[in-house]
């Protein structure tokens, strides 16, 4: 009898063991997020609404149920917009989705920054976008960042 019970208990640990290293081995990767489009919602005295249409890349075997997303805009390495997003939404796995969320800014920043943005020496304009990104399954948020350019010259 003692020796059926040290076999099942021996078969019982080897398997919790398989599952906790299994579980270990499971790491996230963090989602890709870019800016894939950018609008002027409301433009007041005080406050500038703009809707950002982000697209995020799942490079996991699982999907992410994304339950926020808290994120900062540069235009030209200077801050433009903060906002906060608790829309849901569930990126599947290996696969991309999108996200349209609301960012608000300060007048007198957007003002202070159009000199230098959009002088007639540039001709391009650099943004980023960073932040972090609350997946329902973890306890920690995904730090993201993405930088690219917008070509500002006009066609003819």
């Amino acid at each position: 009898m003692k020796i059926i019970f040290l076999i099942i208990s021996f078969f019982l640990l080897n398997a919790c063991s398989n599952t906790a290293n299994s579980l270990i081995n499971l790491q996230a990767i963090a989602p890709k997020v870019n800016l894939e489009n950018f609008q002027l919602i409301k433009l007041g005295l005080s406050k500038q609404v703009y809707r950002l249409r982000l697209h995020i890349k799942n490079p996991n075997s699982f999907p992410l149920p994304i339950q926020n997303l808290n994120y900062q805009l540069f235009i030209n390495n200077k801050s433009f917009a903060k906002g906060l997003s608790n829309k849901a939404v569930t990126i599947p796995a290996l696969g991309d989705g999108y996200l349209e969320t609301d960012v608000s800014s300060n007048l007198a920043d957007v003002i202070e920054g159009w000199g230098q943005w959009f002088s007639f020496a540039k001709q391009s304009l650099d943004y980023k976008i960073k932040g972090s990104i609350g997946v329902t399954s973890f306890a920690i948020p995904f730090p993201f960042q993405y930088s690219d350019k917008v070509d500002l010259q006009l066609r003819k």
